[in-house]
């Protein structure tokens, strides 16, 4: 067996606004309801002190309304530059980590995830992603207000956190596709092709 190496992304962007919904995010995560997580064994590292994992496919709550305009917009942007039309969101959801939390290595479902960083004060720790290919690790720099979008399947972690408090975002979505037997090319609704093609005569050129 041999891998290929091929090219792929983490696209690091920022939402716009973030100063403007911050607080008032911040305000009804506060006032909604959460649980805890802390498990240490063998396998799993994960101490967050409050998340809504729980509600997450209810797209609905008072805060997810609030902020889903401003994801969606920022979104659609960055995964358009990918050639990605269309997008479906399946869930949505918070976490908060106090000094010491931590979210261990794992994955997430469907096709893309992704973390907004809602509240990072300077010093919080790191977001950091294993590469499938030879298993090199890379910590991502951010900023508050930035977010991160990568394929779900790569395996990434919440490193420990400083004293100071981290409330991240994250979220789970599929891009869109048609399959379809109609001649109408459906398909490319979902698709830009025409940057595709693009880069393919760039390249042969």
């Amino acid at each position: 067996m041999k891998k290929i190496r091929f090219d792929d992304c983490i696209c690091h962007t920022k939402i716009k606004d973030h100063s403007k919904i911050r607080d008032s995010i911040l305000y009804e995560i506060f006032k909604s309801k959460s649980d805890s997580l802390n498990v240490t064994d063998a396998y799993y590292s994960d101490s967050i002190s409050r998340l809504d994992w729980s509600l997450c496919e209810d797209l609905t709550r008072k805060w997810v309304s609030m902020f889903i305009p401003y994801f969606v917009d920022e979104i659609t942007r960055v995964m358009g530059s990918m050639a990605y039309n269309e997008v479906e969101l399946f869930q949505m959801w918070y976490q908060q980590y106090l000094e010491g939390g931590q979210h261990g290595w794992h994955i997430h479902g469907h096709h893309y995830t992704g973390v907004y960083y809602l509240e990072y004060p300077k010093g919080c720790s790191k977001t950091e992603v294993c590469s499938p290919f030879n298993f090199n690790k890379k910590q991502i720099d951010v900023e508050e207000g930035d977010i991160i979008v990568f394929p779900a399947h790569f395996i990434h972690r919440g490193l420990p956190n400083s004293n100071l408090r981290k409330t991240i975002i994250s979220f789970n979505f599929d891009v869109m596709y048609t399959d379809s037997e109609d001649e109408d090319d459906t398909d490319r609704q979902c698709l830009n092709l025409k940057l595709i093609d693009k880069k393919k005569r760039n390249f042969f050129s």
